[in-house]
């Protein structure tokens, strides 16, 4: 009788007599060959997720003998701030100097300088004339620290709390304004609060400005021409505040929306030719209501390829009497969109008024000349974060043409009644007779 546990393993080759293996013990061997190899691999694994997790980067100890102090220490009150110069130990494997010291606030501050330098700034004080305490330890390439020195300084005052003592604020269309000097040019924040019926301070609409530009002006608006009272306080980024000045029973000048239907195409400065795209593109365009991407194309655009001129003229109110003054414009501020899918073309822009039928930018004087509502060097179009064109997000793209932003003029604009566009400058140097734009919204008030 045959053995079932034995049977040919392949077929015999031509002349030879077929080969017989146990295939029991064959496989109890392959198995047991196969059960290590699990087992290394598994090894090997577990040691690569081991050293992942616990990998060390960065230089390994090499000695532990800490490098000496820093010596001679001296510093200069700034505002806000010190500035620590000290001589660096000898060690050759000094890698830096660290200070540990504490704000205002409470909030524990870390700074540090490499063995390249021998000064160190210290910043984020509030209030000055007062001893602070630091702590020097310098720090060699094996990570070894050395004994910390203690430093007693004395910052100057933050520099927020001039800024806040230059601020003058007074009423304003829909709200108020709010002017200060900051002559060290550093980053702030301006916040304006109103009080709720608790009497709780919460920040209004756009109550908030970030500046760092020497000398401006923040128009706070969107109030109703009733009493109301208005708080005032100056931040920096390390959370140091200034008192709050209270502004109490401001009646906001009224302000409202210049009714669109007034406005008309109108061109009479003979220097400044009327251009359109075509008829889907012209210049009542910038006044039909529609903006956004959900009126795709809905714009104005100048001719193809630009090349006529950098700007374009309308009437505000064209029922207003020229001979009473009845109907010109008083503005307060004016709402850009940008067009949409081509995000900001224009950077800069002068914006120009007047009142007078035969004013020309011939004329650099007079009567008949164009008034500047804008800055010198115009407004500069940007999303709230300010990044440059070809940085934008699509978020921050968006916004300019779904939200829009405001050109605030200051207080005290003198009335106009016809308005001239001037782009002075485009995003990625393109040619600034080439530009479009969706829509204009003016607020302010209307002489009766």
């Amino acid at each position: 009788m045959a053995n079932k546990n034995k049977q040919f393993t392949s077929e015999p080759q031509s002349g030879s007599k077929p080969r017989l293996v146990n295939t029991n013990a064959t496989t109890l061997k392959f198995l047991k060959k196969m059960k290590k190899i699990f087992f290394i691999l598994i090894s090997v694994l577990l040691l690569g997720l081991v050293s992942c997790q616990e990998a060390f980067v960065g230089q390994y100890a090499i000695e532990s003998t800490p490098p000496d102090s820093v010596s001679n220490v001296t510093y200069e009150s700034l505002p806000g701030a010190v500035r620590l110069t000290y001589k660096l130990p000898m060690d050759k494997d000094l890698l830096y100097v660290k200070a540990y010291y504490t704000l205002d606030n409470g909030a524990k501050i870390e700074a540090a300088a490499s063995a390249f330098t021998n000064n160190l700034l210290l910043e984020g004080f509030g209030k000055g004339d007062s001893v602070r305490t630091v702590q020097l330890v310098a720090i060699d390439l094996s990570k070894n620290v050395s004994k910390p020195v203690e430093v007693k300084v004395i910052p100057k005052e933050s520099p927020i709390y001039s800024i806040f003592n230059s601020h003058v604020a007074g009423t304003d269309f829909g709200g108020i304004y709010v002017k200060w000097k900051n002559p060290y040019k550093v980053p702030f924040v301006l916040v304006v609060t109103t009080p709720d019926k608790a009497g709780r301070p919460i920040v209004t609409l756009g109550g908030k400005r970030f500046s760092s530009g020497v000398d401006s002006i923040f128009n706070v608006r969107g109030y109703d021409s009733i009493p109301k009272t208005f708080y005032i306080q100056v931040m920096d980024r390390w959370g140091n505040k200034t008192r709050i000045d209270t502004l109490k029973d401001i009646v906001p000048i009224f302000e409202q929306a210049i009714p669109k239907i007034r406005h008309a195409k109108w061109n009479g400065d003979p220097l400044i030719p009327y251009q359109e795209y075509n008829a889907s593109y012209a210049i009542t365009v910038l006044w039909d209501g529609k903006w956004g991407s959900a009126f795709g194309g809905a714009c104005f655009s100048t001719k193809a390829g630009g090349g006529i001129s950098n700007s374009i003229t309308y009437d505000l109110n064209s029922s207003a009497d020229n001979a009473t003054g009845k109907g010109w414009i008083i503005p307060s501020r004016v709402h850009f969109y940008a067009r949409p899918t081509y995000g900001y073309q224009i950077e800069y822009v002068r914006l120009w008024g007047s009142t007078s039928p035969t004013v020309s930018m011939a004329n650099t004087s007079g009567p008949d000349a164009w008034v500047l509502l804008s800055p010198p060097e115009g407004f500069r179009i940007a999303p709230p974060s300010g990044v440059t064109g070809p940085l934008a997000t699509a978020a921050e793209r968006a916004s300019l043409e779904n939200d829009g932003i405001d050109f605030t003029f200051p207080s005290g604009t003198a009335p106009i009644r016809y308005f001239r566009w001037e782009t002075v400058k485009m995003w990625g140097g393109q040619t600034n007779t080439n530009f479009s734009f969706t829509e204009l919204t003016w607020y302010g008030s209307i002489k009766n």
